[in-house]
C-alpha cells in the first residue's frame, strides 16, 4: 500500500499537483498548515511515504483546481442538470461518486461549498484539498480506493459554473455629500428658537413651569450641542425669563436653576442638525 500511494504522489507530482500527506485510510491532512506545505518536491514525497502508508490530497490552490464532487445517490443528476459538462478527468470515490476536476478561472478566487449548487454537489477550490486518485479509505464494507474512471486533461471551468461560484460583488456605496447650512442660515434659525424658547418660558402658567421650562432648556441644549450657542448665554436667557415667576406659588431660583441645567445636558446629547 504504502508503494502504490507513493506512486500516486509522485504521478499527482508530474501533473503539477503539490500534494499533502493525509492520515492512512483517512481524508484528514498528516500535516500542519497543509496549504503551505503541500509540495511538488518528489524528493519531500519520498521521504513522506516512506515513513507512513499515507494516503495522498491535492491542494486545489496550488494546482489550480476547481474540483467538483458528486455524491452519491444526486449528485451527477443535479450538476448535469446545471449545465453543459466538457468530458474531463474524473475519479470515483470509493462511495461511489466522483470528482471531476476543472481547471480555475483566472483571476477569480473560488471557494469551497456544499450544497450551494445543489443536493450531492460540494466543490473545492482554493482553501481546500482532493483526496487523490489512489487513495484508500477504510469503509464498513471493507477497504476502498479513489480510481481514476477517466484519464483526460483537465478542462477549463465551464463559464455557467465559475459564474455559480464566484462571490456576490459588494454592493456600491453612494455617498452622498453633506451640505453645510450657511453662517447666516444658522443665526436666522437660532434666533427663531431662542425667542421662541424664552417667550414659553416668560409666559408659561403656574403647573406647567417645571415642564416648559426643562423641554426648552433642551431645545436649547440641542444648539449648544451643535456648536451653535454658547451654553452659559442659553442659561441666562433661560433664567432671565424666568425672574418673573420667582415666588408665585412657590417657585425659586434654585428650581428654575435645576430644571434648565438638566435640560441643557440632556440636549446637548442630541445635537440639532439642519436638513
Amino acid at each position: 500500500m504504502t508503494t502504490s500511494r507513493w506512486t500516486a504522489a509522485l504521478a499527482a507530482v508530474r501533473r503539477g499537483w503539490p500534494v499533502l500527506p493525509l492520515r492512512p485510510y483517512r481524508k484528514v491532512p498528516a500535516v500542519r498548515d497543509w496549504d503551505r506545505t503541500a509540495t511538488l518536491d518528489p524528493a519531500r514525497v519520498r521521504e513522506w511515504w516512506a515513513y507512513s502508508p499515507f494516503n495522498v490530497g491535492i491542494s486545489c490552490r496550488g494546482a489550480g483546481l476547481l474540483v467538483v464532487d458528486l455524491d452519491p445517490p444526486d449528485g451527477r443528476t443535479t450538476f448535469t442538470r446545471l449545465g453543459e459538462i466538457e468530458p474531463t478527468y474524473t475519479v470515483r470515490t470509493p462511495s461511489g461518486g466522483e470528482h471531476r476536476y476543472f481547471l480555475a478561472p483566472p483571476g477569480v478566487e473560488l471557494r469551497n461549498t456544499a450544497g450551494r449548487l445543489g443536493p450531492g454537489v460540494d466543490t473545492r477550490a482554493a482553501g481546500g484539498f482532493v483526496t487523490a486518485a489512489g487513495s484508500v479509505l477504510r469503509t464498513a464494507t471493507g477497504f476502498r480506493a479513489y480510481e481514476t474512471v477517466l484519464d483526460l486533461p483537465v478542462a477549463p471551468a465551464p463559464e455557467w459554473l465559475v459564474s455559480a461560484l464566484s462571490p456576490t460583488p459588494a454592493p456600491t456605496r453612494i455617498v452622498v455629500p453633506v451640505q453645510r447650512p450657511s453662517p447666516r442660515r444658522i443665526a436666522a434659525y437660532r434666533a427663531a428658537v431662542v425667542e421662541g424658547e424664552v417667550d414659553r418660558v416668560r409666559t408659561a402658567r403656574p403647573g406647567t413651569r417645571a415642564h416648559v421650562l426643562f423641554t426648552a432648556a433642551c431645545r436649547l441644549g440641542e444648539l449648544v450641542g451643535a456648536g451653535w450657542l454658547d451654553e452659559s448665554t442659553a442659561t441666562a436667557l433661560l433664567l432671565a425669563a424666568c425672574a418673573d415667576h420667582e415666588g408665585v406659588d412657590g417657585w425659586t431660583p434654585r428650581e428654575a436653576a435645576h430644571h434648565v441645567g438638566n435640560g441643557i445636558a440632556t440636549g446637548r446629547r442630541s445635537p440639532r442638525a439642519l436638513g
